[in-house]
Protein backbone atom coordinates (compact mmCIF):
# COMPACT_ATOMS: atom_id res chain seq x y z
CA UNK A 1 0.00 0.00 0.00
CA UNK A 2 1.57 3.25 -1.13
CA UNK A 3 1.90 5.65 2.14
CA UNK A 4 0.81 9.45 0.55
CA UNK A 5 2.87 12.64 1.04
CA UNK A 6 0.51 13.32 4.07
CA UNK A 7 0.43 10.42 5.48
CA UNK A 8 4.37 10.37 5.36
CA UNK A 9 4.45 13.80 6.93
CA UNK A 10 2.05 13.27 9.70
CA UNK A 11 4.32 10.15 10.42
CA UNK A 12 7.51 12.33 10.82
CA UNK A 13 8.14 14.00 14.26
CA UNK A 14 7.41 17.62 14.01
CA UNK A 15 10.08 18.18 16.83
CA UNK A 16 12.47 16.07 18.33
CA UNK A 17 14.12 17.37 21.18
CA UNK A 18 18.12 16.63 21.08
CA UNK A 19 19.69 18.07 24.32
CA UNK A 20 21.50 21.16 25.35
CA UNK A 21 19.10 23.25 24.02
CA UNK A 22 19.19 21.96 20.46
CA UNK A 23 15.81 20.53 18.69
CA UNK A 24 15.11 19.37 15.67
CA UNK A 25 11.72 20.79 13.94
CA UNK A 26 10.41 19.36 10.34
CA UNK A 27 9.85 21.44 7.99
CA UNK A 28 7.83 21.38 4.25
CA UNK A 29 9.95 20.94 1.31
CA UNK A 30 8.89 24.40 0.02
CA UNK A 31 10.57 25.89 3.53
CA UNK A 32 13.59 23.56 4.13
CA UNK A 33 14.54 24.18 0.81
CA UNK A 34 15.32 27.78 1.39
CA UNK A 35 18.50 27.24 3.50
CA UNK A 36 19.60 23.09 1.90
CA UNK A 37 19.80 25.56 -1.51
CA UNK A 38 22.58 27.83 0.20
CA UNK A 39 24.08 25.83 3.42
CA UNK A 40 24.53 22.18 1.84
CA UNK A 41 23.45 22.60 -1.84
CA UNK A 42 25.48 25.70 -3.11
CA UNK A 43 28.45 24.83 -0.40
CA UNK A 44 29.11 21.46 -1.96
CA UNK A 45 27.97 22.36 -5.48
CA UNK A 46 31.32 21.05 -7.17
CA UNK A 47 31.17 17.56 -5.72
CA UNK A 48 27.79 17.09 -7.85
CA UNK A 49 28.55 19.78 -10.58
CA UNK A 50 25.35 21.40 -9.74
CA UNK A 51 23.74 24.36 -11.67
CA UNK A 52 20.58 25.44 -10.21
CA UNK A 53 18.71 25.89 -6.88
CA UNK A 54 15.60 23.68 -8.51
CA UNK A 55 17.88 20.73 -8.04
CA UNK A 56 18.12 21.51 -4.68
CA UNK A 57 13.97 21.95 -4.32
CA UNK A 58 13.83 18.69 -5.87
CA UNK A 59 15.68 16.52 -3.72
CA UNK A 60 14.41 18.30 -0.87
CA UNK A 61 10.75 16.97 -2.24
CA UNK A 62 12.43 13.41 -2.78
CA UNK A 63 13.23 13.04 0.96
CA UNK A 64 10.69 15.07 2.13
CA UNK A 65 12.31 14.42 5.64
CA UNK A 66 14.54 17.32 6.45
CA UNK A 67 14.69 18.90 9.51
CA UNK A 68 16.02 22.54 10.59
CA UNK A 69 18.14 22.45 13.64
CA UNK A 70 17.52 25.08 16.20
CA UNK A 71 18.85 26.41 19.24
CA UNK A 72 18.04 29.39 21.65
CA UNK A 73 15.48 30.11 18.56
CA UNK A 74 18.12 30.54 15.94
CA UNK A 75 18.84 28.31 13.08
CA UNK A 76 21.91 26.68 13.61
CA UNK A 77 22.02 23.88 10.54
CA UNK A 78 19.77 20.80 8.81
CA UNK A 79 19.47 17.27 7.92
CA UNK A 80 17.58 14.54 6.32
CA UNK A 81 16.82 12.18 9.15
CA UNK A 82 14.50 9.27 9.33
CA UNK A 83 14.38 5.89 11.43
CA UNK A 84 18.00 4.09 9.74
CA UNK A 85 19.04 6.92 8.03
CA UNK A 86 20.85 10.31 7.69
CA UNK A 87 21.53 12.69 4.87
CA UNK A 88 22.82 15.84 3.95
CA UNK A 89 23.83 17.52 7.39
CA UNK A 90 24.64 21.25 7.26
CA UNK A 91 25.72 23.53 10.25
CA UNK A 92 24.51 27.82 9.60
CA UNK A 93 27.58 30.18 10.22
CA UNK A 94 28.21 31.29 13.18
CA UNK A 95 27.66 27.78 14.24
CA UNK A 96 30.59 25.68 13.87
CA UNK A 97 29.72 22.53 16.00
CA UNK A 98 29.59 19.95 13.47
CA UNK A 99 30.90 17.17 15.49
CA UNK A 100 28.45 18.01 17.96
CA UNK A 101 25.56 17.69 15.78
CA UNK A 102 26.87 14.42 14.68
CA UNK A 103 27.06 12.63 18.06
CA UNK A 104 23.36 13.88 18.75
CA UNK A 105 21.66 12.84 15.77
CA UNK A 106 23.41 9.52 16.06
CA UNK A 107 22.55 9.07 19.53
CA UNK A 108 19.13 9.63 18.69
CA UNK A 109 19.50 7.58 15.46
CA UNK A 110 20.34 4.68 17.91
CA UNK A 111 17.17 5.05 20.29
CA UNK A 112 14.50 5.24 17.23
CA UNK A 113 15.97 2.89 14.40
CA UNK A 114 15.16 -0.72 14.08
CA UNK A 115 18.33 -2.77 15.76
CA UNK A 116 17.85 -5.38 13.13
CA UNK A 117 18.54 -3.26 10.12
CA UNK A 118 22.19 -0.37 9.77
CA UNK A 119 21.61 2.66 10.12
CA UNK A 120 22.75 4.64 6.74
CA UNK A 121 24.58 7.67 6.37
CA UNK A 122 24.39 9.00 2.28
CA UNK A 123 26.84 10.95 0.98
CA UNK A 124 29.47 11.80 3.17
CA UNK A 125 31.62 14.66 2.46
CA UNK A 126 35.39 14.02 2.39
CA UNK A 127 36.53 16.40 4.71
CA UNK A 128 34.39 14.19 7.55
CA UNK A 129 34.73 10.57 6.84
CA UNK A 130 37.37 10.10 9.35
CA UNK A 131 35.69 11.64 11.63
CA UNK A 132 32.62 9.52 11.13
CA UNK A 133 34.85 6.31 11.04
CA UNK A 134 36.06 7.43 14.71
CA UNK A 135 32.30 7.18 15.62
CA UNK A 136 32.08 3.60 14.62
CA UNK A 137 30.75 4.24 11.14
CA UNK A 138 31.87 2.01 8.58
CA UNK A 139 32.03 2.92 4.92
CA UNK A 140 29.67 1.33 2.29
CA UNK A 141 30.30 2.63 -0.62
CA UNK A 142 32.68 5.25 -2.13
CA UNK A 143 31.30 7.74 -5.56
CA UNK A 144 32.48 10.53 -7.52
CA UNK A 145 30.62 12.45 -9.98
CA UNK A 146 31.96 12.94 -13.25
CA UNK A 147 31.06 15.49 -15.83
CA UNK A 148 32.27 16.67 -19.55
CA UNK A 149 30.97 18.92 -22.31
CA UNK A 150 29.06 17.44 -25.18
CA UNK A 151 30.15 17.68 -28.70
CA UNK A 152 29.57 16.47 -32.01
CA UNK A 153 31.84 13.21 -32.59
CA UNK A 154 32.06 9.98 -34.15
CA UNK A 155 31.03 6.69 -32.44
CA UNK A 156 32.41 4.07 -34.22
CA UNK A 157 31.05 0.23 -33.37
CA UNK A 158 33.28 -2.86 -34.08
CA UNK A 159 32.58 -5.29 -36.57
CA UNK A 160 30.48 -7.75 -35.18
CA UNK A 161 27.76 -6.23 -33.57
CA UNK A 162 24.98 -3.63 -34.05
CA UNK A 163 23.50 -1.32 -32.13
CA UNK A 164 20.26 -0.35 -31.76
CA UNK A 165 17.10 1.49 -29.17
CA UNK A 166 15.77 -0.29 -26.21
CA UNK A 167 12.38 -1.53 -26.50
CA UNK A 168 10.13 -2.98 -23.93
CA UNK A 169 10.93 -6.40 -25.08
CA UNK A 170 14.51 -6.10 -23.79
CA UNK A 171 13.98 -5.73 -20.32
CA UNK A 172 14.65 -9.01 -19.29
CA UNK A 173 17.35 -9.53 -21.01
CA UNK A 174 19.13 -5.96 -20.10
CA UNK A 175 17.89 -6.95 -16.06
CA UNK A 176 19.79 -9.92 -16.51
CA UNK A 177 23.30 -8.06 -18.46
CA UNK A 178 23.49 -5.71 -15.54
CA UNK A 179 23.20 -8.51 -12.73
CA UNK A 180 25.50 -10.45 -15.05
CA UNK A 181 28.65 -7.29 -15.02
CA UNK A 182 27.94 -6.21 -11.83
CA UNK A 183 28.76 -9.50 -9.73
CA UNK A 184 31.48 -9.75 -12.43
CA UNK A 185 32.81 -6.39 -11.16
CA UNK A 186 34.57 -6.65 -7.38
CA UNK A 187 33.76 -3.11 -6.92
CA UNK A 188 29.90 -3.91 -6.54
CA UNK A 189 29.74 -5.25 -2.87
CA UNK A 190 25.83 -5.99 -3.34
CA UNK A 191 23.99 -7.25 -6.07
CA UNK A 192 20.44 -6.27 -6.61
CA UNK A 193 17.64 -9.12 -7.32
CA UNK A 194 17.01 -9.84 -10.94
CA UNK A 195 13.40 -7.98 -9.94
CA UNK A 196 14.98 -4.67 -8.36
CA UNK A 197 16.57 -4.25 -12.11
CA UNK A 198 14.22 -5.61 -14.02
CA UNK A 199 12.24 -2.57 -12.36
CA UNK A 200 14.70 -0.33 -12.75
CA UNK A 201 14.60 -0.92 -16.69
CA UNK A 202 10.88 -0.72 -16.76
CA UNK A 203 10.53 2.83 -14.49
CA UNK A 204 13.62 4.05 -16.76
CA UNK A 205 11.80 3.39 -20.33
CA UNK A 206 8.58 4.63 -18.80
CA UNK A 207 9.73 7.82 -17.53
CA UNK A 208 11.84 8.51 -20.16
CA UNK A 209 10.53 7.17 -23.31
CA UNK A 210 9.12 10.76 -24.44
CA UNK A 211 12.47 12.66 -24.34
CA UNK A 212 13.64 12.06 -27.64
CA UNK A 213 17.65 13.11 -26.76
CA UNK A 214 17.38 10.86 -24.26
CA UNK A 215 15.74 7.74 -26.20
CA UNK A 216 17.60 8.21 -28.61
CA UNK A 217 21.29 8.10 -26.85
CA UNK A 218 19.74 5.11 -24.75
CA UNK A 219 21.55 1.81 -26.52
CA UNK A 220 21.69 -1.71 -26.55
CA UNK A 221 24.41 -3.62 -28.47
CA UNK A 222 23.46 -7.19 -30.09
CA UNK A 223 26.10 -9.74 -30.67
CA UNK A 224 25.40 -10.59 -34.41
CA UNK A 225 26.53 -14.04 -34.25
CA UNK A 226 24.10 -14.79 -31.38
CA UNK A 227 21.69 -12.11 -31.07
CA UNK A 228 22.28 -11.40 -27.35
CA UNK A 229 22.42 -7.81 -25.59
CA UNK A 230 26.25 -8.00 -24.81
CA UNK A 231 26.14 -3.75 -23.78
CA UNK A 232 23.75 -1.12 -22.85
CA UNK A 233 23.41 2.46 -22.18
CA UNK A 234 20.03 4.11 -20.38
CA UNK A 235 20.15 7.53 -19.71
CA UNK A 236 18.31 9.99 -18.15
CA UNK A 237 17.87 13.76 -17.50
CA UNK A 238 18.79 15.23 -14.27
CA UNK A 239 19.48 18.00 -12.83
CA UNK A 240 19.32 19.96 -16.19
CA UNK A 241 21.88 17.56 -18.13
CA UNK A 242 21.89 14.18 -19.50
CA UNK A 243 22.73 11.68 -16.91
CA UNK A 244 24.23 8.24 -17.80
CA UNK A 245 22.84 5.90 -15.36
CA UNK A 246 23.45 2.76 -16.65
CA UNK A 247 26.07 1.81 -18.46
CA UNK A 248 27.55 -2.21 -18.95
CA UNK A 249 29.03 -4.18 -21.29
CA UNK A 250 29.51 -8.16 -21.07
CA UNK A 251 33.04 -9.25 -19.33
CA UNK A 252 33.46 -11.79 -22.28
CA UNK A 253 32.58 -8.87 -24.47
CA UNK A 254 35.14 -6.08 -22.85
CA UNK A 255 37.92 -4.55 -23.99
CA UNK A 256 36.38 -4.47 -27.69
CA UNK A 257 35.38 -0.61 -27.81
CA UNK A 258 31.81 -1.06 -27.13
CA UNK A 259 32.04 0.79 -23.81
CA UNK A 260 33.72 3.31 -25.87
CA UNK A 261 31.10 3.00 -28.66
CA UNK A 262 28.29 3.68 -26.15
CA UNK A 263 29.93 6.39 -24.56
CA UNK A 264 30.78 8.49 -27.58
CA UNK A 265 27.47 7.82 -29.34
CA UNK A 266 26.36 9.90 -26.25
CA UNK A 267 28.01 12.12 -26.26
CA UNK A 268 27.63 12.81 -30.11
CA UNK A 269 23.25 12.71 -29.28
CA UNK A 270 23.24 14.60 -26.25
CA UNK A 271 25.40 17.51 -27.82
CA UNK A 272 22.11 18.46 -29.62
CA UNK A 273 20.15 20.01 -26.99
CA UNK A 274 22.39 19.95 -24.07
CA UNK A 275 26.02 21.70 -23.13
CA UNK A 276 27.38 18.42 -20.85
CA UNK A 277 26.73 15.04 -19.83
CA UNK A 278 26.94 13.24 -16.52
CA UNK A 279 27.89 10.18 -14.97
CA UNK A 280 28.51 8.45 -11.33
CA UNK A 281 31.03 5.80 -10.55
CA UNK A 282 31.86 3.87 -7.54
CA UNK A 283 35.85 4.43 -6.66
CA UNK A 284 38.07 1.84 -7.69
CA UNK A 285 35.96 0.78 -10.63
CA UNK A 286 38.31 0.20 -13.82
CA UNK A 287 35.88 2.46 -15.87
CA UNK A 288 37.13 5.09 -14.68
CA UNK A 289 40.25 5.33 -16.83
CA UNK A 290 37.81 4.90 -19.85
CA UNK A 291 36.05 7.84 -18.75
CA UNK A 292 38.90 10.06 -17.73
CA UNK A 293 40.50 8.83 -21.50
CA UNK A 294 37.69 10.48 -22.72
CA UNK A 295 37.37 13.79 -21.04
CA UNK A 296 35.35 13.15 -18.10
CA UNK A 297 36.78 14.90 -14.73
CA UNK A 298 35.89 13.55 -11.36
CA UNK A 299 35.24 16.03 -8.41
CA UNK A 300 36.21 14.66 -4.64
CA UNK A 301 34.64 11.89 -3.34
CA UNK A 302 31.11 11.05 -1.79
CA UNK A 303 30.88 7.91 0.78
CA UNK A 304 27.89 6.08 1.75
CA UNK A 305 28.38 4.83 5.49
CA UNK A 306 26.62 2.69 8.00
CA UNK A 307 26.76 2.36 11.36
CA UNK A 308 25.57 -1.32 13.01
Amino acid sequence: MEITLTEHVQSLQQHIELGDGLRLVFKEPNEYFKYYSIYYGQKYADYYFRRSSETSLEIVSIFNCGYLIIKDENVVGGVFLKPNFMSDLFVVPPYDDYEGLVDKLLEHLKKVSKTEEKIYLREIVEEHVAMYKQKGCQVHEVNYWMIRPTQSMKAMLPEGYISRSISMEDINDIAYLIMKSYKANPVYKQIASKEDYILHVTEFIEKHKDNKIMDECSRVIVDNSNNKIVGVCLHMEFEDYPLIMSLVVDPEHQNKGLGRFLLTHSINISSKEYPATRLAVIKDNSAIELYENLGFIRNKSLTDMHLE
